[in-house]
């Protein structure tokens, strides 16, 4: 009889908490910040606060799952699709013209929508790719 042992391969977990560790500290400043970030930023200051608390809870929630002794690949994948949709959602509303950013928010929501791009692709890749046994 043999015994399977199951490992993460350590892009998989680098993955998710490259992911955590990106999001949770961004969360605690987005809402500390918020007030002083709303009027440079365009975006209203309780939209900032509640996206900072999100990714506070968020990104916990990739660091939890990031250090699980094996990380679950479905759970990736759908951590993955999560970022991905978000960062088309934020090309969508910069093209859409949707609130009154301002040019500097404009600016971060683009460079931030592409950066959750990647690190969604990376996630994605990283759960679906076949690692040698």
């Amino acid at each position: 009889m043999t015994a399977t042992i199951t490992t993460t391969p350590k892009l998989l977990r680098e993955a998710v908490q490259l992911d955590g560790f990106a999001t949770l500290p961004s969360g605690v400043l987005l809402a500390a910040f918020a007030g002083v970030l709303a009027e440079p930023l365009g975006i209203p200051a309780g939209v900032l606060l509640a996206a900072g608390l999100f990714f506070v809870a968020w990104g916990a929630g990739l660091l939890f799952l990031g250090y699980r002794p094996v990380i679950n690949r479905r759970a990736t994948i759908v951590v993955g699709i999560v970022n991905i949709v978000c960062a088309v959602d934020g090309f969508v509303v910069e093209v859409a013209g949707i609130g009154e950013l301002t040019t500097l928010g404009s600016v971060l929501l683009i460079a931030l929508s592409v950066v959750v791009l990647a690190i969604g692709a990376l996630q994605v890749y990283a759960a679906t790719r076949r690692t040698p046994a």
